[in-house]
């Protein structure tokens, strides 16, 4: 068999995208967890709230697979999950919490919209916000007995400080790179 995208790999993928197949392999627990006593299915509930997904896994001869249509993953909202698995016991219905985790699903990319990260949205707002205030030195005023008070500068330059290193994280991951991965360019010379 050859792996290409279509190949599911072991585990739950980290990030996986918004109208896709999503597939992958739970062999690990096939000893633990034998299809002939128990069933497997995955939750995937976002973060932000909302309706949660679930991926029931089917057994085959080497364990445990899992399989998520285009049709249902299109429906999933973009943003960080918390995914669960639980084994159900066939016996009597109990169920068990196996593992747990979180992963990002990313944007259907054949729709259209925003596909920014909320760090990018967020960035590119304090940006904004900044350029505007360049010309406007004062935090606050009283008018009319009316009052504004503006974020100071020195907490919008710390945000976007801590906002640009996520952005250039988020980025890194999504080029299959380590987010603290540096790339050293070296050269060896013969003799």
């Amino acid at each position: 068999m050859t792996d290409n995208a279509f190949t599911p790999g072991q585990g739950i993928p980290a990030r996986l995208v918004a109208g896709d197949l999503w597939t992958w392999r739970a062999d690990g627990f096939a000893a633990a967890y034998p299809s002939a006593a128990f069933s497997l299915s995955y939750t995937l509930a976002p973060k932000a709230g909302g309706t949660a997904t679930q991926a029931p896994a089917t057994s085959d001869a080497d364990g445990w697979v899992v399989s998520v249509v285009p049709s249902v993953t299109a429906q999933v909202t973009a943003g960080t999950h918390a995914w669960t698995l639980f084994a159900t016991r066939t016996s009597d219905g109990a169920r068990q919490t196996v593992c747990a985790g979180v992963l990002e699903v990313a944007p259907d990319p054949a729709q259209a919209g925003d596909t920014r990260s909320t760090a990018q949205k967020l960035l590119d707002a304090i940006n904004a916000v900044l350029e505007n205030r360049i010309t406007k030195d004062v935090e606050s005023y009283t008018i009319e007995g009316r009052s504004l008070t503006r974020v100071p500068l020195e907490v919008l330059r710390s945000t976007r400080a801590r906002l640009m290193r996520e952005v250039q994280e988020e980025q890194a991951a999504a080029r299959g790179r380590h987010p603290g991965m540096r790339v050293k360019k070296m050269r060896f010379n013969n003799g």
